[in-house]
Order: structure tokens, then C-alpha cells, then sequence
């Protein structure tokens, strides 16, 4: 008999010290949740790996301290987290969808960070979008993130394949630097042609320019009196122009007055 009531005091006393400590890590986690909103992210993550030391598989403290860990731009922690909280059977289909799309994120970023080594992360991002998509199909925020996924995933393996002739590029480049300067030395020597030719066709011009003024000095008279007798022969055809404009002025006065003036209104 004794024995059956230690054994009730001890359950009871188990259930309400499970209670007192769901209670604390809930208290701890709201902490967490007001400083987080308030943008103190250390003081966030304080607050949540307190709820994790109560119950280290609380995925609410997973996913809320993978969210500081990605606010201050840690993203393989972050990753880490929420890759923690995906592994609790409680979470919500809603909250496993966030917590996807979260997950790619942190992928994304580390990715970006790296792009030079970045496929692999690529390819995880892609992944966990396509995934919270299937549970989230109206997201339009993964939707997106997932096409920018995969263009970066597309750049990468483009990026992979041209670093995959290394070899044949460095002979190629040795190739083409000697063409190059072999190219140039032609190009030099051409100009300095090009600069004695311009210089000789300048020479030409100046003496030609010479000769035509002097021919134009000697032709100076004979031109002078060859366009006096051009502004006579203008004046004489003016002259007789005049005379027959005037002429047919008169004519035209003649035939209007010959005419019968109308009695009626010319509408």
C-alpha cells in the first residue's frame, strides 16, 4: 500500500515537473519572439537555445533559431536548424512548407556567396522550393525563389563546362597571344606606311595648290574681262525681258476692259 502512493507521488510529481518545463520553454521562446521582432538577433538566439537546452527537439526552436542564424547572414547554421526542426514528425504540413522554403533559402545564399563552388548548393535550394511548393502550391514567394534557383544552377553548370577545357583554353590563349602580337607588329608597320604615304600625298597637294595659284594669277585679266562681257550680255537680255513683260502688260489691260462686265453677283 505504501509502496502504491511513493509510486503515485513520484508520477504526480514527474507530470507536473514536465508541465513546469514546457511552461518555461514556451516562456523561453516568446523571449526569443519579441526580440527577434525588435530585431536584436543575438539576443534572440540566446533566448531560443535556452528552450533547446529544456527540449532539444522543439523543432519551433529549430526553425526560430535558424531564422537568427540566416538574419545574420550564418547561413550553414541556419540551414543546419532548420534541417532540425524538418525532422520532428509534429511539425504542420504549413510549417513544414516555411520551413523548406527557408531551408532553400539558406542554400541560395550560400551559393551566391560561393558561386564558384556554388552547383551543389544550387541544386539543394531547387530541391527544398519544389518541395514546399508541392505542400504550398500558391507560394508565389517560392515560385520565384525557385526560378532564381535554377537560373543560378544553369549559370553554374554553364560556368562548370567552360572550366572544363582548362588545357585546350591555356593553348589556346598562348596561340592566340602569339597571333595577337604578330597581328600588332603588322598593324605598326602598316601605319608607319600609311604615315609616309599621307605625308607624300601632302607634299603633292601643296605643290599642286601652288601651280594652281599661279596659273590663276596669269588668268586673272583675261577672266576679269571674260566676265565683264557676261554681266553686259545679262543686262541686255534683262532689258529686252522688261520690254516684253511690259509689252504684254498693256495687251492684257486691253483685253479686261474689252470685256462685258456681269450684272450678277459672282457667287
Amino acid at each position: 500500500m505504501r509502496l502504491a502512493k511513493t509510486t503515485l507521488i513520484a508520477l504526480t510529481l514527474t507530470v507536473i515537473a514536465c508541465s513546469a518545463n514546457a511552461q518555461n520553454i514556451k516562456k523561453e521562446v516568446r523571449n526569443g519572439n519579441h526580440e527577434y521582432k525588435k530585431e536584436h538577433y543575438d539576443k534572440a538566439e540566446i533566448a531560443y537555445r535556452k528552450a533547446l537546452e529544456a527540449d532539444s527537439t522543439y523543432y519551433k526552436s529549430h526553425y526560430n533559431l535558424g531564422n537568427t542564424h540566416y538574419r545574420n547572414k550564418n547561413y550553414t547554421e541556419a540551414a543546419r536548424q532548420y534541417s532540425a526542426a524538418l525532422d520532428n514528425t509534429e511539425i504542420t504540413a504549413t510549417q513544414r512548407s516555411q520551413a523548406l522554403h527557408n531551408l532553400g533559402n539558406s542554400y541560395l545564399q550560400q551559393g551566391l556567396a560561393d558561386k564558384q563552388n556554388g552547383m551543389e548548393n544550387f541544386k539543394q535550394a531547387v530541391s527544398n522550393y519544389q518541395e514546399a511548393l508541392k505542400l504550398d502550391p500558391n507560394n508565389d514567394d517560392t515560385r520565384y525563389n525557385l526560378s532564381y534557383a535554377q537560373k543560378m544552377l544553369q549559370q553554374a553548370m554553364q560556368q562548370q563546362q567552360q572550366n572544363g577545357g582548362g588545357n585546350n583554353q591555356d593553348n589556346n590563349q598562348d596561340k592566340d597571344q602569339q597571333q595577337n602580337q604578330q597581328q600588332q607588329d603588322q598593324n605598326q608597320d602598316q601605319q608607319k606606311d600609311n604615315q609616309q604615304q599621307n605625308q607624300q600625298n601632302q607634299q603633292n597637294q601643296q605643290d599642286n595648290q601652288q601651280n594652281q595659284d599661279r596659273q590663276d594669277q596669269n588668268k586673272q585679266p583675261q577672266n576679269k574681262a571674260d566676265q565683264q562681257r557676261k554681266q553686259d550680255a545679262e543686262r541686255m537680255l534683262e532689258a529686252v525681258k522688261n520690254n516684253e513683260r511690259q509689252t504684254m502688260k498693256e495687251q492684257t489691260q486691253k483685253v479686261r476692259v474689252a470685256r462685258p462686265l456681269k450684272t450678277d453677283k459672282d457667287w
